[in-house]
């Protein structure tokens, strides 16, 4: 079977040292490949609880509380991890998975052990935005406008700084709180900024830092203006912006020199959808009466915008959940009605592929809604559904329910750990 390599390298020694691969038991050495489909983090509304349910047996793995209700799980860069996000209490916990390869230098070895509960934490001033980029990720500190205020920030992360329980790097503090963003492209930050004339409290403005050791320095302050600011992606080396009438899309040269334009849309972009797989991202926002969730294919080569049409997407039809494959090849969207749409980008068109009502039987109304998730060893997806109180697996080439798995609490977020194929 072809296995792709994490995406962070670590020499065989410094591995031994890091993971405690040295003192290991034999058996962990027998087989190099684990055929595993990793497994599903999910966080319980309104309580402190993080449950860990391997996908391989069906079965809860590890409990773990933290501090306070996550508003939000994701999975580190390289995937072993958790990143429990707790906003509106200003930390970051982390729950190793248990689920990981390392480079030994002759072969990629795979993991398997318990889910722990790491030492690792952040604190800072109400986390967001948090953006996974080429085996990097950023959290973004959107600060209290106070009194007294307390400025934004964001950090730098990966998953061996996160085991030896440091950042990469940290942002300077800016002058002001702001709902923002920082996005990891190359060894820069595109970094949102908020001018005296913005037209509400977002950003309307991109600075780029460069990374200079445990830092960052500001390098540019890019012209183009993109009012209501909110939602990013980086592929390669191209940034993309989501404002008020469009999108801003930054490209970087070789030199580490930057270029902006402003690329109008037919709706406000207020989410932009990327994946490293796919060389085109989606925009989607809510406009018009009644509101109804738009989307625009973003084309990166000709830098121009279009709306997409999903068959069946009616007026007054939200999002509530999206995601990708995990080839990136097939576009997934969740309605507030709970079915499923599943979209693929052929003769220069994204296209319906698949519909499937009543995904979710019953579509809350209020947060928490469902979460999307894609395993990234496996052709699965997963859907938290919230007033089923369950867990639903779907199969990403057909669309077809697996499996509804009953919780017996309300799951309010999910994140997929494991090694990605």
């Amino acid at each position: 079977m072809a296995r792709n390599p994490i995406r962070f390298v670590i020499l065989a020694l410094l591995s031994c040292l890091v993971a405690a691969c040295g003192s290991s038991s034999e058996d962990d050495h027998k087989d190099f490949f684990i055929d595993t489909k990793g497994r599903l983090a999910i966080g319980e509304s309104g309580a402190t609880g993080v449950r860990i349910l391997d996908l391989d047996t069906g079965q809860t793995v590890g409990t773990f509380a933290l501090d306070h209700p996550p508003s939000a799980l994701y999975a580190s860069p390289g995937g072993r991890y958790v990143l429990a996000v707790q906003r509106e209490n200003d930390l970051v916990q982390t729950i190793d998975g248990g689920v990981w390869q390392e480079d030994h230098g002759d072969h990629l070895h795979d993991y398997k052990r318990p889910p722990a509960m790491a030492a690792f934490r952040i604190a800072g001033p109400r986390p967001t935005h948090y953006d996974d980029r080429h085996g990097r990720a950023s959290i973004f500190m959107d600060g209290r406008a106070g009194p007294p205020q307390i400025p934004s920030y964001a950090v730098l992360l990966d998953d061996l700084s996160i085991a030896r329980g440091q950042l990469l790097a940290q942002l300077p503090a800016l002058p002001y709180a702001v709902h923002g963003f920082a996005e990891p492209n190359g060894d820069f930050l595109v970094v949102t900024h908020r001018s005296a004339d913005a037209v509400d409290v977002l950003p309307n403005y991109l600075h780029v830092w460069r990374r200079s050791g445990e830092g960052f320095v500001k390098t540019q302050e890019l012209s183009t203006r993109c009012d209501r600011m909110h939602g990013s992606y980086t592929r390669q080396n191209i940034t993309v912006a989501g404002c008020a009438e469009g999108v801003a899309l930054v490209r970087r040269d070789p030199a580490g020199q930057f270029t902006t334009q402003f690329v109008s849309a037919s709706h406000r972009v207020g989410v932009v959808i990327g994946h490293p797989g796919m060389p085109r991202m989606i925009g989607a926002g809510n406009t018009g009466t009644p509101a109804t969730t738009r989307f625009s294919d973003i084309d990166l080569d000709s830098g121009r915008a279009s709306p997409i049409t999903i068959d069946g997407w009616s007026e007054g039809r939200l999002r509530r959940a999206h995601g990708w494959n995990r080839q990136g090849t097939r576009f997934f969207v969740l309605d507030d009605q709970g079915t499923l749409y599943a979209l693929e980008f052929s003769g220069g068109a994204w296209r319906t592929v698949g519909r499937q009502e009543r995904v979710i039987a019953a579509m809350p109304t209020a947060a928490p809604f469902p979460t999307l998730v894609s395993n990234g060893a496996k052709d699965e997806l997963y859907l938290s559904d919230p007033l089923g109180q369950a867990i639903v697996t779907i199969d990403s080439g057909t669309l077809a329910v697996r499996e509804r798995t009953a919780l017996g609490f309300t799951p309010s977020t999910i994140a997929w750990v494991g090694i990605a194929r």
